[in-house]
């Protein structure tokens, strides 16, 4: 009985406890930090430095960029600042894909907590690539998945979820070496369900007849996601966690 006891409730509970114990330790303190109300980064600052300088300064002189950083709605930060320093190496897009040719610069985001809008600028480079010379349809479906659910986040009741279902489009390939937008709203929600659509675009281009930019790209990806909050999560809301 003795022994049947010690394997069926004191070894998982010591195992249990030792796990939480250790994820919680290793957490780093910066966790605190990690908020969806931070605080307006100045503009185009970063704590990744091997980034391609070039593309962030086209990015700069874009209108849509401007009218963003000036829209005091907009929340701007990048996405470095949304992960705790200690784990931007075991985050994918911040660790493994992150880099010269892969993700060559920081995400630049742009969130609009109030009304669930999001706006977000990559640079995809030609490691991301398959042997045609275009951008890996996992890699979008990763940065879909990531962004869609960081914008439906704030409606649930804990502030964090698991993605239920996601559906992706594929309308156009995307070569390597390109900036893209990728462009987030919430159009549905209710209790610990939300749901949230997306697209992966160009970036605006200038008119040759009128020299203005253009309001949108033309679309690569479409993409809806079905966002949950587990029921168990709540016993959990005193651990700050990305």
């Amino acid at each position: 009985m003795l022994r049947t006891f010690g394997r069926t409730v004191v070894l998982p509970t010591v195992g249990f406890t030792l796990g939480v114990g250790s994820f919680i330790k290793a957490w780093p303190d910066e966790a605190g930090a990690i908020t969806l109300k931070d605080a307006v980064v100045p503009h185009l600052k970063s704590n990744r430095v091997i980034q391609r300088p070039d593309i962030l300064e086209k990015i700069s002189q874009m209108k849509l960029y401007n009218d963003l950083l000036n829209n005091p709605s907009m929340n701007h930060s990048v996405q470095s600042e949304k992960i705790p320093r200690g784990h931007l190496a075991y985050h994918v897009g911040q660790g493994e894909l992150f880099g010269p040719n892969r993700l060559e610069i920081d995400p630049l985001i742009f969130f609009d907590e109030e009304n669930s809008k999001l706006v977000i600028f990559y640079h995809l480079g030609k490691d991301l690539g398959n042997e045609k010379g275009n951008v890996h349809k996992g890699v979008l479906s990763l940065l879909l998945d990531e962004a869609l659910c960081y914008c439906g986040f704030p409606k649930l009741p804990s502030k964090r979820g698991v993605t239920a279902k996601l559906h992706v489009d594929f309308t156009k390939d995307i070569p390597v070496d390109s900036t893209v937008i990728l462009r987030a709203d919430v159009t549905e929600s209710k209790g610990r369900k939300c749901i949230i659509d997306g697209t992966l675009e160009t970036v605006p281009t200038k008119s040759l007849l009128t020299g203005k930019e253009s309001e949108t790209g033309t679309v690569f990806a479409k993409g809806n996601c079905i966002l949950v909050e587990p029921k168990w999560f709540k016993y959990f809301t005193w651990l700050d966690m990305f």
